[in-house]
């Protein structure tokens, strides 16, 4: 083998490991599907209770379903498991959600009334998932960082 193909050998033996052990796996797939059927259940509930903004527990009921139909497809061993649920649901359920924030909890006659259940939980659970974006992302990038510092490193070494 000639220098450039060692250089990648370890690369690619690396990607072609799983990233994650399986039984971490399977808990963040448990984890995920139960946040998925609170959603649907906390929307089906409170269907009724955010004059403010109606479309938050249907929001929460369309995310929770998807999110749950994307869990069984990651199950059908034919295909990648694409736990990607950012389509243009989430991102209007961000609008909705983040637009009416400080709802009136209290009032149910009131026009900016939104039953505080179901605000928050939406709330919390919308801002939970882009802190462990930005987590990820940031982790994502250290890890380019070093992988380039690293190979910098090695052909320097490879070189003397």
């Amino acid at each position: 083998m000639d220098g450039e193909s060692s250089f990648y050998t370890p690369l690619l033996q690396t990607i072609e490991e799983p990233p994650v052990s399986p039984a971490a796996s399977v808990c963040m797939k448990v984890l995920t599907s139960i946040l998925a059927i609170a959603s649907i259940t906390i929307g089906t509930i409170y269907l009724d209770s955010c004059t403010k903004q109606y479309l938050i527990p249907i929001y929460l009921i369309v995310s929770g379903s998807f999110t749950l139909f994307f869990m069984i497809l990651s199950l059908v061993p034919c295909g990648s498991s694409g736990e990607s649920s950012t389509g243009a649901a989430h991102k209007s359920g961000n609008v909705w959600i983040y637009s009416i924030y400080k709802p009136n909890y209290i009032d149910k006659s009131s026009s900016d009334y939104c039953d505080k259940t179901l605000y928050l939980f939406a709330f919390w659970l919308t801002t939970a998932i882009y802190i462990l974006l930005g987590i990820t992302l940031l982790l994502g990038c250290c890890a380019l960082l070093c992988a380039f510092i690293l190979s910098g490193s090695f052909l320097l070494r490879q070189r003397t």
